[in-house]
Order: C-alpha cells, then structure tokens, then sequence
C-alpha cells in the first residue's frame, strides 16, 4: 500500500466507514490534493467532525501519520504546479515552528531518497559507468541554474578518479559552442538538468549525439527536452516542502556514481590522490593558505 496514493488507498478500502468518515472520504475526493494540505483540525472543520477522527481515517488507509498524507499531497502539487511562484500558497502551511520546517524536509528528503533509488534504471546507471570509465573516454560534465551545483560536485569528484574531465561553464574565457569544438565518438556529455531545463543543455546534447559521442542525462522527468538526446537516463525525485524544489536526491545519485567509479578507478585513484597531496602541500608551504 506504500507506493499507492490517496485515491487508490479509498479504492481499495473495504471495510465500514462511519458517516464522518464517509463525509470526510468525499471531501478529500473533491478536494484532492489541496484539501491535505491544511491542518488536520480545519480540515475536520469543513466535515463537521474532530481532528482525531481524520488521523484515525488516515490511519485506516494506511497512512503511518498525518505529515505522511500531507507529504503525499505536496509532492502531487508541486507536480502540477511549475513555478515556486503558483507553488508557494498551495505549500506553505499554517504551522511556521522550526520544528515543523525541520520535520517536514526530512519527511520529503528521505522519501525523495527511497523513492528514487527504488526505481532507478540499474541498467542505464552501470552503463553509465561504463561509459565513463572506458579507455580514452573524455568526460564533459554540463549543468546550468539548479543543476550547475550538481555538475560542479560531479566534475570535482571524478577529476580524482579520472584523467580526463572537463567542466563546461559559460562563464568561463570559452564559450560552451567553443567547448565543443573537438568533439568526437571517444566524448561523454554527463548533463544534470531540472525544471526549468536550460536551452543550451538541450542544444549541447543534440550536438554530442550528432557526433558519435554519449548522452547521459540526471534529471526530474522522463520528458525533459534534453532527455530526447539522451544514451541513458537517471531520474530522480524533487518533491519539497517549500516551494521550491530539492535536489538531495540528484546530489545522492552523483555521489554514487562517483563511488561505482572509484571502484572501477582504484588503483588510478589512489595515485592521483598521492599527487593531490603533494601538490596540495607544495601550495601550503609556498601561499601559507
């Protein structure tokens, strides 16, 4: 029953509902999902019944709390609203305590987690190791607004395991258009990319197939535009509390890709390793920083 939402819950309850319960069945139905969205005592308001009596309910439909429900509900707002703008009156609750706020992002955070490590495709993600640690690979790690920090995480960690990785940014002295001036069959485009997708991430991996190189996309929906280029695709979940979205989930991914290479990169990694040290120690001694 966990991977089941409200309406699939009432669905399949079979058993006897007393008349609050059935009134407070109807009122969820009509105002699904915004109606959880409120406390549970005005939501009880509307019914003409107690609050105790929609956990109860709840309960019954399997449901381990109420913030449960209300997690429920947000993450299908947040689904059907695009901007933090339409998202922020829909989200944010009467509750303001700190101890709300800290609650209810650990709430969604870990079931962003469970959520999306349940259904990542394992096939694309070893493939996507695989592509990364092949012989002569160059790697060429692309995000831009909510995917940069991401791409920046990714291209810093890989850079130990990996001899040849290039952060592409259009800030730098290069333009991305001249970044990709050399690319060729041997080249990986790793591009995490969320809503609102950028234009010159679509481009860019439009342009990488074009040429015989890898696609691989970390991203929010199945139908992100540059998902359309894309040799392998993970997706990961960003449902918030707040709103605007988290990217917990991407950043675990990442993390774990940079591990599944370490793994493969071992003997690589601990001599690059040794190196950083030492360059690392000779920038000390000569900076004092």
């Amino acid at each position: 029953m966990a991977t089941q939402n409200l309406n699939q819950r009432i669905a399949g309850y079979d058993r006897k509902l007393t008349k609050s319960e059935q009134r407070l069945i109807a009122e969820l139905q009509a105002r699904h999902p915004q109606g959880l969205l409120e406390s549970a005592s005005q939501l009880a308001r509307q019914v003409n019944t107690s609050a105790s009596t929609v956990v109860r309910l709840l309960a019954k439909l399997g449901y381990a709390s109420y913030a449960e429900a209300q997690m429920e509900a947000r993450s299908e707002v947040t689904a059907l609203l695009a901007t933090p703008g339409t998202r922020a009156s829909a989200v944010i609750g009467d509750d303001t305590s700190i101890r709300s706020c800290l609650d209810n992002v650990l709430l969604h955070d870990q079931h962003n987690l469970a959520a999306t490590f349940a259904a990542l495709d394992v096939a694309a993600f070893e493939a996507t190791v695989r592509l990364l640690t092949q012989r002569k690979a160059r790697v060429h790690v692309l995000g831009q607004r909510h995917g940069a920090p991401i791409a920046g995480h990714l291209a810093l960690h890989l850079n130990l395991c990996l001899p040849d990785v290039r952060l592409m940014s259009s800030t730098g002295p290069l333009f991305i258009e001249d970044e990709m001036l050399w690319i060729g069959e041997h080249d990986v485009l790793l591009a995490p990319t969320f809503r609102r997708h950028s234009l010159a991430i679509t481009r860019a991996a439009r342009y990488f197939r074009a040429q015989g190189a890898k696609v691989v996309v970390i991203t929010d929906m199945p139908t992100a535009p540059p998902a359309a280029s894309a040799d392998h695709m993970l997706l990961v979940r960003t449902s918030s509390a707040s709103p605007f979205d988290s990217y917990t989930a991407a950043l675990s991914v990442a993390n774990a890709l940079v591990m599944a290479v370490a793994q493969r990169r071992k003997k690589e990694l601990g001599a690059a390793l040794e190196r950083g040290e030492a360059l690392w120690a000779k920038h000390w001694k000569e900076t004092g920083s």
